[in-house]
């Protein structure tokens, strides 16, 4: 195995980048308890915190004689240990998100008290609840409408709840309902977050949370939605807070016959070393650990190809990989398990490969892979029967590293082209998008037109695809949107708005803000699909969900309560991801909000299959960010 195109550049990868949200409150540990009650109005402010060595870093003296170099402690620069500090929000003397963390442990000790306990003590919960307290309210309705059922799944939802609050005595019918959905689960997952803090002068304080709860009852599963209020009243500091009033503003259960999806990765690919080493192991294990001198993929975002490689009708599965590591060709057996035939395929190069697509290039009528290597393409020959002759390399333009690829006859002429999305200047963490909410100097998006014999000729300016060609692109989608006959190309960026390129005879032109279909926000994946059929194809765009995002942007101190122009951009850029109606004629509407099909978290590349086999398209999509082994370690 052997790298292709090595780079020539020594990345030093000193912090963190690529995509955030105004998230840092979130992801902060248990804050410090200051040295005397903080002021209500301005929080005290804590000292600020000594730079601390690497995880495992600190160990063995230099004088050591078996040690040729001693660990090094992390030196952090002054400007990231100013940032670290400001996970506590009483650097900035943020009270609202102070009083944000003492109703997180607030609410995670009511929910222990309650769906975790075989039953519930009103006196137990007396703690918890402030002098005046009010009541809680049904947080399970009584009267749910069935408003799905299908493969399996049954949905139910609460058409109105009522508004009456039940006083402490009565607080074991109130969770009542509650508990008894999750009758005969040992320990129901429950996760929360908050989407909204409001101040309620120096003694109060109300917050709006999203729940979501679940679990098994053998092979019966069981899933609670919510949205709650909560009134707190603020205890001797900021961060006390004691529960004045629950109610809940809306309910949807869903109860499933069985698991969707079951976890067969062990049981499909080879019990081997290589796939022990590599595939089970995540991004940030590697990091620091492979040859810069090919490239860094610190976020990993490789995606897999998956097609009919040596021709026997069972699709097979190729791995790009990051540098480093060699990408990995895995060939169906008969009995549906994969097998590595890497070695054998040549194509285990160990430049960093960040996307690929298994099509039929040459139009030979077998299946070729091209894979996107840095800024250029290298094209995997298929002679037949999943052996592959040569390797044929088209140059891409500028250095930026290539991030999905999107392939179609875009030009009509019989053989199929590609559109490379692209995403950064001068590398991941080289460029910071420029405003944040609109960025427009991220990398060059490229198009490449098929010449035929695996060649492909940089083509971007000839169709008009540079226009409004500077910004985060992460994924693209071909489709006729427009229902003219030719396919148009709509890309998702993010940091802001993305691109709709109709096509017009060959020639492209950005006309998303005509059409309605701009969604400026995170964009990271698109799918497309007749979701109402309504005989219109409809665009549903994976973004990202910020629940710190939706509490802070509209507070008065966000952005020093200034650029209140903005405001509603930020706020759009945390909501989530977007369905968008189309209207007819390549017009489009947002509809996510009647849809509820925003809160996906941080999403990536949501696709809209028929699970059910109803004639209906529904829709995965899954997220997360960069996770390691300790909650703090990023």
């Amino acid at each position: 195995m052997r790298p292709l195109l090595p780079s020539l550049v020594f990345l030093l990868l000193a912090a963190c980048g690529g995509d955030s949200a105004p998230d840092a409150a979130e992801s902060a540990a248990t804050p410090p308890t200051p040295a005397g009650p903080a002021p209500r109005s301005a929080p005290e402010r804590p000292q600020p915190v000594a730079p601390t060595a690497a995880p495992g870093a600190a160990a063995r003296p230099s004088q050591d004689p078996d040690v040729l170099l001693p660990p090094a402690e992390m030196q952090l620069p002054d400007w990231a240990r100013e940032n670290l500090e400001r996970k506590d929000p009483r650097v900035d003397q943020w009270r609202s998100e102070v009083l944000h963390g003492a109703a997180k442990k607030a609410l995670q000790a009511f929910l222990d008290a309650t769906l975790e306990a075989e039953t519930v003590d009103p006196e137990a919960l007396r703690p918890l609840l402030a002098p005046d307290f009010a009541g809680i309210g049904a947080l399970r309705p009584d009267r749910l409408e069935e408003v799905f059922r299908g493969g399996g799944v049954v949905v139910r939802r609460a058409a109105s709840i009522p508004d009456g609050l039940r006083p402490l005595a009565e607080l074991p019918a109130a969770v009542g309902g509650l508990m008894a959905l999750f009758d005969g689960i040992e320990h129901p997952h429950v996760f929360f977050k908050y989407i909204r803090v409001d101040l309620r002068g120096e003694d109060g304080v109300g917050t709006t949370a999203i729940l979501h709860a679940d679990g098994w009852r053998g092979t019966a599963g069981v899933q609670m939605n919510a949205e709650w209020q909560l009134e707190w009243a603020v205890g001797a500091s900021d961060e006390e807070v004691l529960l004045r009033s629950l109610r809940a503003v809306s309910y949807e259960e869903i109860e499933a016959e069985g698991r969707l999806f079951a976890d067969y990765t062990r049981a499909v690919f080879p019990d081997d070393e290589a796939f022990r080493a590599e595939m089970l192991h995540g991004v940030g294990e590697y990091q620091h650990r492979t040859d810069r001198l090919l490239g860094s993929s610190f976020i990993g975002a490789q995606g897999v190809a998956v097609g009919d490689i040596d021709g026997d009708g069972r699709d097979d599965l190729f791995v790009p990989q990051q540098a480093g590591l060699p990408n990995r060709l895995y060939l169906r057996n008969p009995d549906g398990t994969l097998r590595d035939a890497t070695a054998e395929s040549g194509l285990g190069i160990l430049d960093n490969t960040r996307s690929a697509l298994i099509l039929d290039v040459d139009e030979d009528g077998d299946q070729d892979i091209v894979m996107a290597v840095h800024q250029h393409l290298v094209t995997a020959l298929n002679g037949g029967g999943g052996r592959f002759e040569s390797l044929v390399p088209s140059n891409g333009e500028g250095t930026e590293d290539i991030y999905s690829l999107a392939a179609a006859d875009a030009d009509g002429d019989g053989d199929v082209d590609l559109y490379a999305c692209r995403y950064v200047q001068n590398g991941l963490i080289g460029g910071v998008p420029t405003p944040y909410h609109d960025a427009d100097n991220g990398a060059a998006n490229l198009f490449f037109r098929n010449e035929g014999g695996g060649r492909f000729r940089v083509a971007t300016a000839e169709v008009g695809l540079d226009h409004h060609n500077s910004k985060f692109s992460l994924a693209a989608l071909w489709e006729d949107l427009d229902e003219d006959g030719d396919l148009d190309l709509y890309v998702t960026n993010d940091f802001g708005r993305n691109n709709l390129y109709r096509n017009d005879g060959g020639r492209f032109r950005d006309v998303a803000d005509e059409v309605g279909a701009e969604d400026m926000a995170a964009g990271m994946g698109i799918t497309a699909a007749d979701f109402d059929l309504d005989g219109h194809v409809d665009l549903y765009v994976s973004n990202m969900f910020s629940s710190a995002g939706r509490r802070i942007v509209p507070q008065e101190q966000y952005m020093g309560g200034e650029h209140d122009e903005v405001r509603p951009q930020y706020l759009r850029h945390a909501r989530g991801n977007t369905l968008l109606r189309g209207l007819g004629g390549g017009r489009y509407q947002d509809v996510t909000d009647q849809a509820g099909v925003a809160i996906g978290g941080w999403a990536w590349g949501a696709r809209e299959i028929d699970l059910d086999n109803n004639g209906y398209a529904d829709l995965y999509s899954p997220n997360g960010f960069v996770t390691n082994k300790s909650k703090d370690d990023l």
